[in-house]
């Protein structure tokens, strides 16, 4: 993963933990981790990177950096269980946003805003009693 994609992943990182406490996320992790069973829980995936070409600018670049963001609980019943994953994605959400240019790494661009949330989407994968929700994630950075 290139420098400034690890840079961004820290601070999503960062960002999550800082929900962390009673209500919020026990453990945020960079990645997948299989072996993971403190609940509830964030893994923030690198999904990639877009590289585009200014117009007007011969010199330097714009990328979006793209993350995808896991949120897990475990819940008695199916429907409480996803109530409680969606509230912690929009605690993860207000989390993410609090900065949205990521300590100065991130800039509003053309091709879009320093961080922006997109689809957020049911984990249809997990075993009762686990349910959880993934967002998306992308954050723009201007190459110099």
């Amino acid at each position: 993963m290139a420098g400034v994609a690890k840079t961004v992943l820290d601070s999503i990182v960062q960002s999550l933990r800082s929900e962390a406490g009673p209500s919020g996320l026990a453990v945020v992790i960079a990645g997948e981790s299989a072996d993971e069973t403190a609940v509830p829980r964030a893994n923030v995936l690198y999904r990639g990177c877009d590289a585009f070409e200014p117009d007007d600018s011969p010199a330097g670049g714009w990328l979006r950096l793209r993350y995808r963001v896991e949120v897990r609980t475990r819940c008695d019943g199916a429907a409480s269980g996803l109530g409680r994953a969606a509230e912690l994605a929009e605690s993860a959400v207000v989390a993410l946003l609090a900065d949205p240019y990521r300590g100065g790494v991130c800039a509003d661009l053309p091709v879009g805003r320093a961080t922006e949330i997109g689809r957020v989407e049911v984990l249809t994968q997990l075993r009762r009693p686990e349910a959880g929700v993934a967002l998306e994630v992308r954050c723009h950075v201007e190459e110099s």
